[in-house]
């Protein structure tokens, strides 16, 4: 698809979405859709998530908005409803649990994964049943609810149980008179709402009001009641009563393609519940469109909002989402990025935990043989194992100078930074990619890089038949066996080492961990030639100075990023660099701007 092909946008806010032969293969939200729809098309493509888009696209339809907060809504639903292939999805996107207190004149609280208009109170939604079953069971016993007898209530000629154990007020056998169950269900309520400190001072005062009334059984009773409470919350007065301690704190991490949000949700000044949400298609999505993705889903379910939501330093925009939760809470919902502060450590903690979550959903994957497109390129290349560590090579040289060979690995369809690597090519005047892969080989499974770094299972070579017939002589040089594929950038062909090619889907999971791999090898290559050849010219100019040696060059070169930086320096700046002083500055000041001056 190409920007000929695009319908007249509106300016306004909207979804928009990239339609395939089978459907959207990406929708998307935009405050003004015009420009928004442009941008895809106005950059440098490269490999990214956006060529793959327009690419694969065939047409493109829109839906235009009141307002930005309901192109959110209807992003989500748009995703929810069909799954677009380049999208960010939710791993888990299921009904989350509720608590609902029925509306009849005996309350109960109960279980449910729906929510209807019928009047009754909700609270959740909870990370899971099992979640769920200790909060109901831990309000019904403190506080006395009923759990039989059905809804609507019917009497009963005898008490259960939970009546004789002292957790049920009975009153399907008239021992609990409704004005007395209605205080009970309010304050089991504020409960749920997170206001224990309330529940903590009305059963104080109760308890002072009946020991002053020499009721010393029921004192006792409402004591046991606040203990139970305090128990279980850990509720630290001191703690809870300072303010801005009702808020909501979110961090991510991604994993190769797979990503966590952490929603920690703290109350009275502690951490009442937290939540950890799972995407996939993570690999190229931005912070922004992880972190909206489950922001929606997650804050359409919850029932109250805190006053205040910490989220990470990702470019959210913070009036949209206060506009869109504002609605939802019928008051003023602030989103804010700390800069300073314990609320600042709030967000890293949630990073942290986010981390922990990614790293041990991909450890269970890995071990399941589950890894996304792992598995894939087993079976399209007849692999006897998944191929769980992958390297990527790549060449890069400027007419034959400067070559310079990557190495990236990834493993369990991550990449492993540690372990990328980069090398010079030597003995060579001209360009010739056949001999530096081969040169990178040999050195790669010999000397020291065989001993540090872990054996592959499957080597990337960029490049079509010529180059992996010139690696598998290189590993044959040198006695190892690892099967090779190539990816020539020939409609991202597969050739493999029998020179047979493999056309895939670009949607496809194993082309899709392959191209990512030989972008990696690509982007460091590229990098590591730019950088040697920018400190190469820089280092042969400064050689020519008089009065510079080499510890003064060094120390040029460690404080200047580039050549243009060390032009632009004037004389204190190149006198204050340690080493340097006002007689070498003075002589590099003059060597750079001898033909502005005549000299």
């Amino acid at each position: 698809m190409t920007r000929d092909d695009l319908p007249v946008l509106p300016t306004g806010p909207g979804c928009y979405l990239f339609q395939g032969s089978e459907g959207p293969v990406y929708i998307g939200k935009a405050k003004n859709l015009r420009s928004r729809v442009a941008s895809y098309f106005n950059t440098e493509q490269g490999f990214g998530k956006a060529r793959w888009i327009t690419a694969t696209a065939q047409r493109l339809e829109f839906i235009v908005t009141a307002s930005e907060p309901e192109a959110l809504v209807l992003e989500a639903d748009l995703i929810k409803r069909h799954k677009p292939r380049f999208n960010v999805q939710l791993k888990d996107d299921k009904a989350y649990p509720f608590l609902k207190l029925t509306r009849e004149p005996y309350p109960r609280l109960v279980f449910t994964r729906t929510r209807k208009d019928d009047g009754a109170s909700y609270y959740g939604p909870y990370p899971g049943a099992g979640a769920v079953k200790k909060v109901q069971d831990v309000v019904n016993k403190t506080f006395g609810l009923r759990v039989n007898s059905g809804s609507p209530m019917k009497p009963r000629s005898k008490p259960c149980l939970r009546y004789h154990m002292g957790q049920c007020l009975a009153p399907c056998i008239g021992e609990a008179e409704e004005a007395a169950y209605a205080e009970r269900v309010r304050q089991a309520r504020a409960f749920l709402e997170g206001r224990v400190g309330d529940v903590l001072d009305e059963l104080e005062r109760e308890m002072r009001e009946a020991a002053e009334r020499l009721d010393f059984e029921r004192a006792a009773k409402v004591r046991d009641r606040a203990d139970a409470i305090r128990r279980v919350t850990g509720y630290d007065s001191s703690v809870a009563r300072s303010p801005g301690n009702d808020l909501d704190f979110l961090g991510f991490a991604v994993a190769g393609s797979y990503a966590a949000v952490q929603i920690f949700q703290m109350r009275g000044g502690r951490v009442v519940g937290r939540e950890a949400r799972f995407v996939v298609n993570a690999e190229e999505a931005t912070g922004v469109e992880i972190l909206e993705r489950v922001m929606t889903a997650h804050y359409r379910q919850q029932v109250r909002l805190p006053p205040l939501v910490l989220v990470p330093d990702e470019g959210l925009d913070a009036g949209t989402w206060e506009t869109f939760l504002g609605e939802r809470a019928g008051r003023h919902v602030e989103v804010r990025t700390p800069q300073r502060g314990d609320k600042v450590e709030l967000v890293a903690m949630a990073n942290r935990n986010a981390r922990t979550a990614v790293d041990a959903e991909l450890a269970a994957l890995e071990r399941r043989g589950e890894a996304p497109g792992v598995k894939e390129l087993r079976e399209q290349l007849d692999l006897t194992d998944a191929p769980w560590r992958i390297e990527g090579y790549d060449i890069s040289n400027l007419m034959g100078t400067h070559t310079v060979a990557s190495i990236v690995a990834f493993e369990g369809g991550r990449p492993k930074k540690s372990d990328y690597r980069t090398m010079r090519i030597r003995g060579l005047d001209k360009p010739d990619d056949f001999y530096s892969m081969h040169q990178a080989l040999v050195r790669r499974f010999t000397g020291r890089l065989a001993e540090t770094l872990p054996p592959p299972h499957l080597l990337l070579i960029d490049g079509g038949k010529g180059q992996v017939s010139s690696a598998r002589k290189a590993l044959a040089e040198v006695g190892v066996e690892v099967p090779i594929v190539g990816l020539a950038k020939r409609e991202e062909t597969l050739v493999t080492e029998s020179g047979r090619e493999i056309r895939l889907p670009l949607t496809h999971p194993a082309l899709r961990l392959l191209v990512h791999v030989r972008d990696e090898a690509h982007r460091t290559a590229v990098g590591s030639n730019r950088k040697g050849r920018g400190r190469a010219a820089t280092r042969s100019l400064l050689d020519d100075v008089p009065g510079i040696g080499p510890k003064r060059r060094d120390a040029l070169l460690t404080h200047f990023s580039s050549i243009d930086d060390l032009r632009e320096a004037d004389l204190a700046t190149l006198a204050a660099v340690p080493g340097v002083g006002p007689n070498a500055a003075a002589a590099v000041h003059a060597f750079f701007h001898a033909e502005e001056t005549g000299v």
